[in-house]
C-alpha cells in the first residue's frame, strides 16, 4: 500500500503539522500497517521515514518528503 493511501495518512499529517507548528520537529514513520508521529530525534526501530515536519515561518509548516519534494501547509 502506498503511504498516501493509508487510512491514517491524513490524521498523521495533521498531527505532524500541529506539533511542528508548536516548534517541535517531528517525523512521520511508516511501520507496516501503522503510521507513527514522534519527535524526529526519537526514531523507532524498523520503520521507514515518510516525511519530516518543521515550522518554516510564523505562517507555515514544511513537510519534507523523499526525493526533494516538499509541501508547505498554512498554520
Amino acid at each position: 500500500m502506498r503511504a498516501h493511501n493509508h487510512p491514517a495518512y491524513d490524521d498523521a499529517m495533521q498531527q505532524a503539522v500541529r506539533l511542528a507548528a508548536s516548534g517541535i520537529v517531528v517525523a512521520v514513520y511508516v511501520d507496516g500497517d501503522k503510521m507513527v508521529v514522534c519527535p524526529a530525534d526519537a526514531r523507532p526501530e524498523l520503520v521507514k521515514v515518510l516525511c519530516i515536519a518543521e515550522r518554516w515561518d510564523e505562517f507555515s509548516v514544511q513537510l519534507r518528503f523523499a526525493g526533494a519534494m516538499s509541501e508547505w501547509v498554512p498554520v
